[in-house]
């Protein structure tokens, strides 16, 4: 799917798919931090953090089917 502006057209961009590590705010070991853009209607930024030490997770749940 292609994603220009607020709709999605031919031509447009492909939305952002991006994950880093950077630590964790609960307990500062490496967790894995991401930006994703879904096209769903508008184009809509999600932010997550995961990290497999603590459990701690917040925000978007991309990693699910």
């Amino acid at each position: 799917m292609i994603a220009y502006g607020g709709c999605t057209e031919p031509g447009g961009m492909e939305p952002a798919d991006e994950r880093w590590e950077a630590s964790c705010p609960r307990c500062g070991e490496p967790a894995e931090h991401g930006r994703v853009e879904r096209a769903e209607g508008s184009l809509n930024i999600y932010r997550t953090v995961a990290c497999d030490h603590c459990g701690h997770h917040e925000g978007f749940d991309w990693l699910s089917p």
